[in-house]
């Protein structure tokens, strides 16, 4: 069990305790997972709205985007779009409550919590992750309804005076209680992975607990989510600077003159391209962060002609680069899992006074249900033992008895 200082000392735990295979593959599942479908959902809704598939790849390829079409978009489009975006929250949130639940099992000293058995907790929890934030926004949209309704009642004359003016204050009072609601589903959205998989609530608690958490930890919540957001981005930045840097030395190795000098180069300029260069849209993002500008800083060029030997190979690069470009993203995800994680572990210390990494989780408390049913039949079992070996001798006392003749 890794002992905890619960206070921002344990924040700074956040990138090492990341930079791990389980949890880097656990969040690379679910954003693999989460962008084919989202893929899929942008794909479609860019057809529903007028433009022809090879439009779409010749402007997107693998990165479509709405809100980057220029053209205007019918509502139905939004929709079958934003399913897709929908859909990819979820597995997102279903990936963090995996990783928060091996950041969990990590710190009771449980190193060996493999990512199948936080696909199973995730199986048996997920569906409080995303329903505590749902719950809230359902909370805010009861009261806005009723909100519409008396005012709608209220343009009346008289009923202005009974719908208005007496509960002027109690309106007041809601108003000031469904803005506060808003900040809570943020909140909420960012700590329920935490708050279920550390803890093991339900949809009502994680509710509960968002509130709660908010109302007693607000300046605690905001320094230590702005800690966690500055050590994601440095350690996110040096993470993808590395392997930046070891893709540069491997071209460079092998596009040497007198090794595969311009083949090498053309290979690797169209695999690359469809994450950093003239077929992703995603390269201006990445130059700014990176400070990196141009395909040719990576040291590469552009490439003149491929064979079909060399459109194979750059297929194999292009998949291989996809998943390492993938880990870094991946990397960014799980600082914030594991932050969050630690972060709900602290407040709910500071606030209820609880330790939850001393606190038996349920694994635990089943492995002693079930030591205590075996102990239960070993007791059972061990009289019913005892008889049949009493009875035993008796049975040989007797047959000597037997076994004398009738005078």
């Amino acid at each position: 069990m890794k002992k905890l200082h619960f206070d921002v000392r344990d924040i700074f735990l956040t990138p090492r305790l990341a930079l791990s295979g389980k949890k880097i593959w656990v969040h690379f599942i679910g954003l693999v997972a989460g962008w084919l479908v989202y893929l899929l959902f942008a794909y479609l809704a860019l057809l529903l709205n007028g433009q022809t598939l090879g439009e779409i790849w010749g402007q997107y390829h693998f990165f479509p985007c709405l809100f980057l079409a220029g053209l205007p978009i019918a509502w139905y489009t939004w929709l079958v779009g934003g399913i897709g975006m929908l859909a990819w929250v979820v597995l997102y949130l279903w990936a963090s409550l995996a990783v928060s639940r091996i950041t969990f099992k990590q710190l009771k000293g449980d190193e060996f919590y493999s990512s199948g058995d936080s696909f199973k907790y995730v199986k048996k929890h997920g569906l409080a992750v995303f329903m505590g934030p749902v719950s809230i926004l359902l909370i805010i949209a009861f009261f806005v309804v009723m909100a519409i309704i008396a005012a709608w009642i209220a343009k009346w004359p008289v009923l202005d005076i009974i719908f208005l003016g007496l509960p002027y204050l109690l309106y007041f009072i809601v108003s000031t209680f469904v803005v506060y609601s808003m900040v809570v589903f943020v909140v909420s959205f960012i700590l329920a992975p935490a708050i279920v998989g550390t803890a093991e609530e339900d949809t009502m608690e994680t509710v509960f607990q968002s509130y709660s958490t908010l109302w007693a930890q607000p300046w605690r919540l905001v320094l230590y989510e702005g800690l966690i957001g500055a050590l994601t981005i440095v350690a996110t930045y040096i993470y993808g600077l590395a392997l930046i840097l070891g893709y540069k030395f491997f071209n460079f190795v092998f596009g040497a003159s007198w090794l595969m000098d311009g083949k090498m180069a053309r290979i690797v300029e169209q695999a690359s391209s469809y994450i950093f260069g003239t077929n992703s849209p995603l390269t201006s993002y990445i130059s700014r962060f990176f400070g990196i500008y141009s395909a040719a800083s990576l040291g590469i060029t552009k490439p003149l002609y491929l064979g079909i030997t060399d459109i194979i190979t750059a297929v194999l690069i292009g998949i291989a680069l996809f998943v390492i470009a993938g880990t870094v993203v991946a990397y960014l995800l799980a600082n914030v899992s594991v932050g969050q994680s630690l972060l709900y572990i602290i407040l709910r210390k500071k606030k209820d006074d609880e330790d939850l990494v001393e606190r038996k989780d349920e694994d635990e408390l089943k492995e002693e249900e079930e030591k205590k049913e075996e102990e239960k039949k070993e007791e059972e079992s061990t009289p019913a033992e005892e008889t049949k070996a009493g009875e035993e001798p008796k049975a040989e006392e007797s047959a000597p008895a037997a076994s004398q003749p009738t005078e």
